[in-house]
């Protein structure tokens, strides 16, 4: 009797143990959930009204304008790598186009290895040449700070001290089938920190991009003077903070550009008419 009643008891301490195990994993995952939703990534605190009035936003001859407290914006640019080939720059700028946001280079989306963009000594010449004012972008495929750290030295090394009108753009899209695919928002927030600050040291203003999706791997209350290029193809940007620059299209036709160009608005020129709630 006693020999049972001792295995009895070993027993219902399994079981205990056992339970307790299983309570402090759903403990773990109901408190990741309300830091991170299902892609791991890291939520943006919801605000009540939009930085940007919506209502604000209108075309004008098939492009994107917002009118704010000081007036209308209408700087039109678009971004472009060696997938748009060999580009016209004088028939851009002649096609109203103000500014251009040219690719520097690039991590390859499965081998990690860095990759110069092709075209960017003859994009940067171009534009100069033309009198459109540039900036430039690093696609990011970065799975650790270190990595970042390699494509923000990769990516100073091919500007080598060129003078830029806008940021150099941490481009950070982690997408099915990507190295970065399902990245924890801490890892990408670290890397989206690490790019940003080596660029600011070396005397570019950097910037992120990203539509809704990307940006919320990156705390960007982590990055408050870094500013947000922002994508979303629409009639209005849904995002509700701050953003210097929207990319509304990634089908635009400019002339000078023998493929379907993404065409962005610079919105640095205004104030928002929605900042303070509207």
């Amino acid at each position: 009797m006693r020999k049972r009643s001792h295995t009895k008891h070993r027993g219902c301490g399994c079981v205990l143990a056992i339970a307790w195990v299983v309570l402090s994993l759903v403990a773990i995952v109901l408190l990741r959930s309300c830091l991170f939703d299902d892609r791991g990534s890291w939520e943006p605190t919801p605000q009540e009204s939009a930085y940007y009035d919506r209502g604000g936003f209108r075309q004008e001859d098939g492009r994107y304008v917002y009118e704010g407290e000081g007036g209308v914006a209408r700087t039109t640019g678009v971004d472009v790598s060696d997938h748009q080939g060999a580009i016209d720059w004088y028939a851009v700028a002649a096609d109203g186009i103000d500014f251009a946001m040219i690719r520097v280079g690039w991590r390859g989306n499965t081998e990690g290895y860095l990759h110069a963009d092709e075209c960017f000594e003859q994009n940067y010449a171009g534009t100069s040449e033309a009198g459109i004012a540039c900036g430039a972008y690093f696609y990011s495929q970065a799975i650790s700070e270190q990595e970042a750290l390699e494509e923000a030295a990769f990516a100073l090394e091919l500007l080598d001290g060129r003078w830029l009108d806008y940021p150099v753009v941490f481009d950070y899209e982690p997408n099915d089938g990507n190295r970065i695919a399902g990245i924890d928002g801490q890892t990408a927030t670290s890397c989206a920190k690490a790019f940003c600050e080596s660029v600011r040291q070396a005397g570019y203003e950097p910037a992120l991009y990203g539509n809704g999706y990307d940006l919320g791997f990156i705390d960007t209350s982590q990055l408050p003077d870094v500013g947000i290029w922002y994508a979303e193809y629409g009639s209005a940007p849904s995002w509700l903070g701050p953003y210097f620059m929207w990319q509304y299209t990634a089908s635009g036709s400019v002339s000078g550009i023998e493929t379907p160009a993404d065409l962005n608005l610079d919105l640095s020129g205004v104030n928002p008419t929605a900042q303070e709630g509207a």
